[in-house]
């Protein structure tokens, strides 16, 4: 009988399911022609669904504008389209719970709350991070966020005074968006922790975002951050700064800080931030063994890692198995100025590689329906057609 050999995809979000279709499409195959081994690829996930999380921030204010059905999809379904590989995909319901390189084996607990011990020949890291608020990642299964969402529409839509903490896109495009369904309804105040908004951008195109919110009826406030929230008798929450002073809401929303998902890997392999240590050029993690990779948010990464993540660990699988021959990539980071920041349906502030992009192009390119056109490319791997 031949070996069973698992490859163990550890996340299904942006980044774990990139990697997992892109193994499906040009790697699986190749492998099912070696004779000595049987190769399965496991995804494993807290949520059976994954989520165009993108457009929270529209979500946030209108369940109806972005749609669950739309933003929303069954992980799995995206995988019928192998017809050869059915009896080679497995996904389990959980989450990892612990990591042991010795015996190269995940420790995980199913959404039934069992325990499952899951041995890997190829391990791929990509558990990713977590918002403070489901309303805008993953905290476990989808229908969490679900709630999440169509509880904060009915907050908002009764609200007199909003406070969103974040001077980040998230934090801008949730003014936004809040701005432009709720101005002249409500008070709305956005926190920023430092000196100006958005810091990838430059001053100019910061100082345009401030003044598009101001449009829209968003107060900004500079230079301050939340040192932490309670609820006071009234039912409204106590937001304390550190300044000393205090803000109440009918509704806050936190958009600024994210953690990383790596609570169950082993400090030794990981950054002093909580960041998988990845080889930034290869996404091979280098002190874990061979044949384990991190990708995605997790590894601080973008998605231009994908291909080069899918070439060093085809490079490696094939070499294995003796099934062929896959050249090696080098990933290097693009740090250019891109970012696009929509703020409401029809206007934003954005720019690709430093050059500026005009407020129409912001809403053609994400402010209409956040990109939701785009996901395909994701839960069905679309964009890895060529490896």
């Amino acid at each position: 009988m031949s070996e069973t050999r698992n490859i163990v995809v550890l996340g299904a979000s942006f980044g774990g399911l990139s990697a997992a279709h892109y193994l499906a499409r040009h790697t699986l195959p190749k492998l099912q022609q070696s004779k000595g081994a049987k190769y399965v690829l496991h995804l494993v996930d807290p949520s059976t669904h994954f989520w165009w999380h993108i457009s929270a921030p529209r979500a946030m204010v209108s369940v109806k504008e972005i749609k669950h059905s739309d933003s929303f999809v069954p992980i799995m379904d995206g995988f019928k389209q192998y017809s050869t590989l059915q009896d080679s995909i497995i996904f389990h319901h959980g989450e990892a719970t612990g990591l042991d390189t010795n015996t190269r084996s995940v420790s995980i607990k199913t959404h039934e709350g069992a325990s499952e011990t899951l041995e890997y020949y190829a391990l791929i890291i990509a558990t990713g991070i977590r918002s403070p608020t489901p309303c805008t990642t993953l905290h476990g299964n989808y229908d969490i966020s679900q709630r999440a969402l169509e509880d904060m529409n009915g907050k908002l839509a009764s609200a007199k005074d909003i406070v969103i903490a974040g001077g980040g896109p998230v934090g801008v495009e949730t003014a936004g968006e809040v701005g432009d369904h709720f101005n002249g309804k409500a008070n709305i105040t956005l926190i920023a922790g430092s000196g100006k908004l958005l810091p990838v951008l430059n001053e100019t195109r910061s100082k345009k975002a401030a003044a598009l919110l101001a449009k829209v009826g968003v107060k900004v406030v500079y230079n301050i951050k939340v040192q932490g929230t309670e609820q006071a008798s009234d039912g409204k929450t106590v937001v304390k700064l550190d300044n000393g002073e205090t803000m109440y809401a009918d509704v806050y929303i936190p958009a600024a800080g994210v953690t990383p998902n790596t609570g169950f890997i082993p400090d030794n392999l990981k950054q002093s931030n909580g960041y998988v240590k990845a080889n930034q050029q290869t996404m091979r993690v280098d002190d874990a063994g061979p044949r384990v990779y991190a990708v995605g948010d997790v590894a601080a990464v973008d998605k231009g890692a994908i291909p080069v993540f899918g070439a060093n660990i085809s490079h490696d699988l094939l070499a294995d198995a003796k099934a062929g021959t896959i050249t090696e990539k080098k990933y290097k980071a693009n740090n250019g100025e891109t970012q696009l920041v929509p703020i409401g349906a029809k206007t934003g502030i954005g720019a690709y590689n430093g050059w500026s992009m005009p407020a129409f192009a912001v809403s053609k390119f994400k402010g209409k329906d956040y990109m939701l056109g785009n996901m395909p490319g994701i839960t069905q791997g679309k964009q890895y057609k060529k490896p």
